[in-house]
C-alpha cells in the first residue's frame, strides 16, 4: 500500500466521520431543545406534562 493510498484512505475515513459528527450534534441540539421545553414547563407549572404534550401532539 503506498503513501498516497493511506493518503487518500484517510481523507476519505475523516470526511465520513465529520459528516457522522455533524448528524450527531444536529441529533443532540433537537434533544437538548426538547428537554429544555420539557424543564421549562415544569418549572412553569401548567399541569403535567403529559397534558401539555398530549395538546401539542393534538391527542
Amino acid at each position: 500500500m503506498s503513501e498516497d493510498d493511506v493518503a487518500t484512505k484517510l481523507a476519505v475515513h475523516e470526511a465520513v466521520c465529520a459528516e457522522r459528527w455533524k448528524q450527531a450534534s444536529d441529533r443532540l441540539s433537537r434533544i437538548e431543545m426538547v428537554l429544555g421545553a420539557i424543564v421549562l414547563l415544569l418549572l412553569v407549572g401548567e399541569g403535567s406534562v403529559v397534558q401539555v404534550l398530549r395538546r401539542l401532539i393534538g391527542g
